[in-house]
């Protein structure tokens, strides 16, 4: 149950323009951000660089598949100074801590946001990645022991489908 200063202050907030509500969930999200990326930095035994401030953002942000050339073109916009060893360095170190993964399918390398456990599906025409919930699979006792699981599935993406149609 709200109390009535909750209400309060609940009704002074929708009241507000809707850029100033904006402001302070960007702050919020921010101070979400930095949050993370001192824990995480901390956690894997890095200094808080501006550089890996800048391709944890990346992650953080895009939460999907990216390839270097994603990256750096991302990169780029912030500080294109940075140079790709630099950024092949920092994605190793944050493979390391685990805070992304490499995702390697026959001709792709890309890198993805190391969430829960999953699958990929790759399109054999366009070559889009695509994550699939794979909780249902139970790993057989033989592979009880396994560190790192992979799956993937080959196949033909509904888009690429439809087009074939046509």
């Amino acid at each position: 149950m709200i109390n009535n200063g909750s209400q309060v202050l609940f009704i002074k907030i929708l009241q507000l323009p809707f850029h100033v509500f904006s402001m302070i969930l960007m702050k919020k999200n921010e101070d979400n951000f930095e949050a993370s990326f001192a824990a995480f930095c901390k956690a894997a035994g890095l200094r808080k660089t501006i550089q890996r401030r800048i391709i944890y953002r990346i992650f953080y942000k895009a939460r999907c598949h990216l390839g270097m050339e994603d990256i750096m073109a991302k990169v780029s916009i912030e500080n294109p100074e940075l140079r790709p060893e630099s950024v092949y360095r920092i994605l190793s170190d944050f493979e390391r801590g685990g805070y992304i993964r490499k995702v390697q399918v026959p001709g792709v390398k890309k890198y993805e946001y190391a969430s829960e456990r999953h699958g990929h599906f790759l399109c054999s025409k366009c070559g889009r990645i695509t994550d699939v919930d794979i909780s249902g699979i139970h790993l057989p006792s033989v592979l009880s022991g396994a560190c790192q699981v992979s799956i993937t599935f080959n196949g033909i993406c509904p888009e690429c489908a439809k087009k074939n149609e046509k």
